[in-house]
């Protein structure tokens, strides 16, 4: 929550790394909503955490408003095909910015492959 809080004010930091934390959304979701009012954040690492469908809905939310962003590392999280859906729909109607959702796509595999290939 402090880093939550931090990242509200927060005009400098451009790249997060949080990778391997055994971050669970509840938590993240502080993150994202601070993430909201931040501009200068560019590229953000949530890889190999417990982050699931609840979390896909929140970054959705982020990416609507944020534009800012274009890397999110999203691969090796359990984010199942709804989760997926939402995110990808989200991205396609309202995010021009965002490059990336990873580079490791694959290990995503709750996501079913049809999923992962129309994120990639």
């Amino acid at each position: 929550m402090s880093l939550a809080a931090g990242l509200k004010f927060n005009k400098t930091i451009v790249k997060l790394g949080l990778a391997n934390n055994a971050l669970k959304a509840c938590v993240v979701k502080f993150l994202l909503e601070s993430l909201l009012d931040n501009f200068c954040l560019a590229e953000l690492s949530l890889a190999g955490n417990f982050l699931d469908n609840e979390f896909a809905v929140d970054l959705a939310h982020l990416l609507e408003s944020n534009q800012t962003i274009h890397t999110v590392d999203i691969s090796k999280n359990p984010i199942g095909p709804e989760g997926a859906k939402i995110l990808l729909q989200s991205i396609l109607q309202y995010n021009d910015t965002l490059e990336s959702l990873g580079d490791d796509m694959d290990s995503n595999m709750y996501m079913g492959v049809r999923m992962r290939e129309e994120m990639k």
